[in-house]
């Protein structure tokens, strides 16, 4: 079973990312297993300061999160459960490189579809890409749409 690992965070970028994976997916059938990941980036301290000791507006925050998850697995799941391909979701959290890249190994996967946000050049410079950055960390083929 060829696997294929897809990130996804519900943007527009995403949109033509699962597009790309059907076109992949799709003409193998059977044979292939498509692991749709979002990687849900804990929420910076700072944050958490700025919100003090408010522990129930830290929880909705929480919730919000994985209400935006849960929300962008499931549509994928669904679109590509139509078109008969198989499908397993998968909410991560942590740093998006590094679950990325443990997930993909863990699971065993043979390429990994992600998109390539736009982002400015400093802050390309600044804080680099993470797509760059999982196709030199992955140790599988990872395929990174613009």
């Amino acid at each position: 079973m060829y696997k294929i690992l897809v990130t996804t965070d519900g943007s527009e970028q995403s949109k033509k990312t699962i597009e790309e994976t059907m076109k992949i997916a799709v003409p193998m059938g059977k044979e292939v297993e498509v692991l749709v990941a979002y990687v849900q980036e804990k929420i910076d301290n700072a944050i958490y300061v700025t919100l003090g000791d408010d522990k129930k507006l830290k929880e909705k925050v929480a919730i919000t999160q994985d209400t935006v998850a849960t929300d962008a697995v499931s549509k994928v799941e669904k679109q590509l459960s139509a078109k008969g391909i198989k499908v397993s979701t998968k909410i991560l959290k942590g740093h998006p490189v590094e679950q990325i890249c443990a997930y993909a190994e863990k699971e065993k996967c043979n390429l990994i579809i992600m998109g390539k946000k736009k982002r400015g050049k400093l802050e390309e410079f600044m804080v680099g890409s993470a797509s760059m950055q999982v196709t030199h960390k992955a140790k599988t083929n990872v395929l990174v749409i613009k």
